[in-house]
């Protein structure tokens, strides 16, 4: 009856306390050693595991205590006895689901504990497999794992469901209080069932997988469930990785964020090759767990990845996504320290793979395709070629065209002497050191060089008279508009109408002299000079 009013009330204060007992457990647990969590696999045939102030010990049925784990018990069968120094005020245990662990700040955590089956510590004067060692210092309590895990919560199970260890809830916490429900730290135990099926192994999906390299390449699950189990829960990165644990959030639309960098990497191997050619895994993301009460949203990949622009066209890869697994559940790729590379000391990597063929780039021809040019001009005509999406040293090939054009293997057009007027045309294909390709085209368009005009008088008509306003018609070729004269002096001259081969000039002379010949001088806007000579009479 005394056990019964205990439990009674420690029920009531379980609720009230239950969160932060399950979450400082976990992190105990783990921050215990680090990375250093072993597989069911690898344990060993010690059956005690001590983490000041408590020990436990698993007293009846199934069970391996490895760490800070007991792996392999049974439910209703196997029985733990809890030994922790008197120091500790330690009074009781309890078993929760680790969704308490994920759940959202407005999800109530104690509803994932089984209240009903509750460890009572009693002091032992003769006990001695508590820490301290000492007859007198001990107090022990008995726990059976229920065989029926009751939780309030009916998503919450002990064993975890399939879905749940397919999410990386891997087990069951037991913690331990005091009697006004204050978390003992070192006092808590991760457990996993003997009859807990193992996680359905991770899948990846690419969109596209046939691609250049250095495009983008988008991630997803085939499944909607994610199946990336390895290392889901955030607190338990936090401690792995010595960081603060993100607080809760308000949804899980928000959720706990992403896997950190650290634990997730992608390697690319080329068929038949074992030697990893590393990607980076900047773009990617893996959901953390998040319940939200009635869900939980497991982890899921996404995101994208970028094609390595060492990878060789037309090769065959297989690419592989690992994530750090600090779970107790073997790797579900026997080959993973392989394909991701080794992992710390404890821990090992899940992955899952796809298939990618690095597709040809297209080389594309850029800037001017045609030129033009006088045929005066053809022999010392040059032009460069430019191409965009090659990589690593480019060559051009010439394979039709005209003699005369020629395009070298750098995408340098010259000419082969003077050329005719005329349509000339180099095609051909370039390509690169990564095996892109494409072609080029060029055409050179020849004219007629222009007439060689010669500036020059032919003929004069008419005379300068003293006094009088005369006008001058001046005959010749290669006019060019309006000139501007230099008359002698005492002359004025007014240009009255002109053209490409005749000037009429308005001439009056203010200033008299000697009857003969006199010269002024037409400069025209081409820079051509040319000197007229007229009677004067005087």
């Amino acid at each position: 009856m005394k056990h019964d009013a205990q439990r009674t009330g420690a029920r009531r204060r379980w609720r009230r306390t239950l969160s932060s007992v399950v979450s400082l457990a976990a992190a105990v647990s783990l921050g215990a050693t680090g990375l250093t969590l072993a597989s069911a696999s690898a344990a060993s045939a010690a059956t005690t595991a001590s983490a000041a102030p408590c020990a436990f010990t698993v007293s009846a049925g199934s069970g391996t205590a490895v760490g800070p784990m007991i792996v392999g018990v049974t439910a209703g069968a196997t029985t733990i006895t809890f030994d922790c120094n008197t120091s500790s005020n330690a009074a009781f245990g309890v078993e929760a689901s680790m969704l308490s662990l994920v759940g959202a700040s407005t999800v109530s955590q104690e509803a994932s504990a089984d209240t009903s089956a509750l460890a009572v510590f009693k002091p032992s004067a003769t006990d001695t497999n508590c820490p301290a060692g000492t007859a007198g210092s001990c107090e022990t309590a008995t726990f059976t794992i229920p065989a029926s895990f009751s939780a309030s919560d009916p998503n919450a199970q002990c064993p975890p469901t399939q879905a749940q260890i397919n999410a990386g809830l891997y087990g069951c916490v037991l913690a331990v209080a005091t009697a006004a429900g204050i978390p003992v730290p070192g006092s808590s135990m991760l457990v996993t069932y003997a009859n807990s099926p193992m996680p359905s192994a991770p899948t990846v999906t690419a969109t596209p997988n046939v691609a250049v390299a250095g495009s983008s390449v988008s991630l997803g699950d085939t499944s909607a469930a994610g199946d990336w189990w390895g290392n889901a829960i955030q607190t338990n990165q936090a401690v792995a990785l010595g960081t603060t644990p993100m607080a809760p959030p308000a949804t899980c639309s928000a959720g706990y964020g992403t896997v950190p960098s650290p634990l997730v990497m992608v390697n690319w191997f080329a068929s038949g090759s074992t030697t990893p050619v590393p990607g980076s895994a900047a773009g990617l993301t893996i959901n953390n767990d998040c319940y939200d009460g009635t869900t939980l949203h497991g982890p899921t990949i996404g995101g994208s990845i970028t094609v390595p622009s060492t990878l060789t066209v037309g090769t065959a890869y297989t690419a592989y996504v690992c994530e750090m697994n600090i779970t107790p559940y073997p790797s579900n790729d026997a080959s993973a320290a392989a394909h991701c590379g080794p992992a710390p000391q404890g821990a090992s990597w899940i992955d899952a793979s796809f298939p990618f063929t690095v597709a040809k780039a297209a080389i594309t021809q850029s800037g001017s395709l045609t030129a033009t040019v006088t045929a005066n001009k053809t022999a010392s005509f040059s032009a460069q070629l430019a191409v965009t999406g090659n990589s690593g040293t480019t060559t051009f090939t010439q394979a039709t065209g005209t003699p005369q054009l020629v395009v070298s293997s750098s995408g340098a057009v010259s000419t082969s002497g003077a050329l005719k007027p005329g349509t000339y045309q180099a095609t051909g294909t370039v390509s690169d050191t990564n095996g892109d390709g494409g072609a080029f085209t060029f055409s050179l368009v020849v004219k007629k060089a222009p007439p060689v005009i010669v500036t020059r008088v032919t003929r004069v008509l008419g005379a300068a008279v003293r006094g009088r306003f005369v006008i001058l018609t001046i005959f010749g070729t290669g006019f060019l508009g309006r000139p501007r004269i230099s008359p002698p002096y005492g002359t004025v001259v007014r240009v009255v109408a002109a053209n490409a081969t005749m000037l009429k000039l308005r001439v009056l002379v203010r200033v008299g002299g000697p009857h003969g010949y006199r010269v002024m001088i037409l400069h025209f806007n081409n820079g051509k000079v040319a000197r007229v000579r007229y009677l004067f009479r005087g």
